[in-house]
This record gives C-alpha cells, structure tokens and sequence, in this order.
C-alpha cells in the first residue's frame, strides 16, 4: 500500500456550488445522502458500507454538501434512523465510502462542537452549503483541522520502539479508543502554535519517552475523523543505547520490539483487531516497516 488507508481523493467536492443556493437546492431532489450523528461518532451503515438515502426518505437534519454532481452527495447531521443504530467506519468499505464517510463524520464533528462564534459568543448558524458557520456580526468561521504528528522509530536494523499510552491501556476494544488500546504503538501527538510539524516530532518523543531521534523523514498523511485531525506520519531512528525516560502521566511502557514481536501484536491478531487499529496511519508505518525485513 502506497497511501494510508483513508488518504483517498474520489469525490470531487465541487466548492464551486457551495454559495449556489439554486444549485444546491435542485441537486439535493437528486442526491446520495448520508446520515451521520457527530454526538455519538456514528453513521448509518453496516458491515458492507454506507447507507444512502434519497430526498423523499432522508430524516431532517443540518444539510452538508460533500461534493459530486452524478449524483450530488449531501450528509444529514442528525440522529441515526430508528433500528439503524449506525456504526465506526469499517477498512473493508469501498473507497468512495471510506472518503465519503470521513469527510462527513469530520464536518459533522465541527458543526457540533462550533455553535456560538468565538469572540462574540453569538449563536453560529450554516451557510456556503455547511462549510461556514456564521452570526449576526463578527466573521465568518471556517471548518477546523488540528494537525497531529506520529513517527515510527528504529534502531537502524531490525527493532522498533513502540510505548504503551496511559490513556488508552485498558480502554475498551470498540471505537477509535481501541487504536491504541492494551497494544504499543507509535508516539503521537498534536502541533503546538508557532510550531512545525517536525519540531512536534522531536518534541514530543523527548516529552514522553526522554531520547533524541536522527533522519526524520515524512512519510504521508491521512485525515483522521475522531474528531478532525490530520495525521502527518513521519520515520525516524534512534540510539537505542539511550535511556528510556517516561513521561508519567502519559506512558506507562516503552521499549524496542524486533520485527516478530511486532508482527505478534499488529499483525497476527487481525480477526479480534478493532477497524480503528487496521485503518490507522500508525498500522499503515507498521506495515511499512515490516515489509522492509
């Protein structure tokens, strides 16, 4: 695989519809649309992918228009229909799905948790076919996007170090807490202001594991939904001969893993492995990794 799982580019978004209030309204008698419940991170859909409704039976909801003109793709923000309790994305989804899904899920995050205007305290309304939020004065707010960076760290032969996170050991094995639930996995974390993506890298590994790493390279991104991060991945190696310094209130373990270890852990338990840990971009370094050696 060449790209992380949700790195896909198949729905043409269309921006130039977006303040086309004619437009939208003629497309939406025409369109794919989704449903999806940012509260409870959750859209309709099973084991095979995405439900899609029609005009006449989507339920009343905030509108989006994700992109498209045959056919239009519009998301519903609203609770889930009855008997359709929705479901986390799945990685064996169509790509279509997985990009329409992501898109929605994230924009519908936004959405739920921007309701008043920042500096004024007004109450947010849509426009631009939901991709603005806006009151009565004060500018216009636009969809956010947190940056977030992980690195894959080797000795430069065959080991890896991997940490175990305090906040997810113990988490349950359903939803996006099971990324990183009872395994190791990556060092991660969000950009600081006024910061670039590869200070963060050297930031946080001596934050949260205490040693200094060399020839950092990007890799690729992905989005990440839960709830709106962009996933910058990156590679880096390591002295293993540095002492390991655990930052407490973050890490419980960390040590270097060789290439069985990691396949034990990643690979080997796939039928019980949640989605979230298959689609993840720290799977996606792993997996890059070990078809290496």
């Amino acid at each position: 695989m060449t790209h992380p799982p949700l790195a896909i580019d198949v729905l043409d978004r269309s921006g130039e519809h977006r303040g086309d209030d004619e437009w939208l309204a003629a497309a939406w008698e025409q369109a794919q649309i989704v449903v999806c419940d940012p509260d409870n991170e959750r859209i309709a859909a099973d084991e095979d992918g995405l439900h899609y409704y029609d005009a006449g039976s989507a339920p009343e909801g905030e509108r989006v228009y994700l992109g498209g003109e045959h056919p239009p793709v519009f998301a519903v923000l609203a609770d889930l229909p009855d008997g359709l309790p929705g479901r986390w994305i799945k990685p064996d989804w169509d790509r279509r799905d997985l990009a329409i899904a992501v898109q929605a899920i994230a924009i519908g995050h936004w959405h739920a948790t921007y309701r008043f205007h920042p500096t004024t305290g007004e109450p947010l309304r849509p426009r631009q076919a939901g991709w603005e939020l806006s009151a009565d004065s004060g500018r216009p707010v636009f969809p956010r996007t947190d940056p977030a960076v992980i690195v894959l760290i080797d000795d430069g032969v065959d080991r890896v170090l991997l940490a175990q996170h305090r906040r997810y050991s113990g988490a349950p094995k359903t939803g996006p807490a099971a990324v990183r639930s009872n395994r190791y996995a990556c060092i991660a974390g969000f950009v600081e202001p006024g910061e670039s993506a590869e200070a963060a890298v050297h930031r946080e590994v001596g934050e949260e594991i205490g040693i200094k790493i060399d020839r950092l390279e990007y890799v690729s991104s992905q989005p990440w939904p839960y709830p709106r991060s962009l996933m910058l991945a990156f590679r880096a190696t390591a002295d293993p001969a540095q002492q390991l310094v655990l930052q407490a209130e973050e890490i419980t373990d960390a040590r270097w893993f060789t290439r069985d270890e990691v396949r034990q852990m990643w690979v080997h338990t796939d039928d019980t492995t949640p989605s979230a840990v298959r689609i993840s971009i720290a799977r996606f370094l792993i997996d890059g990794w070990l078809a290496e050696g």
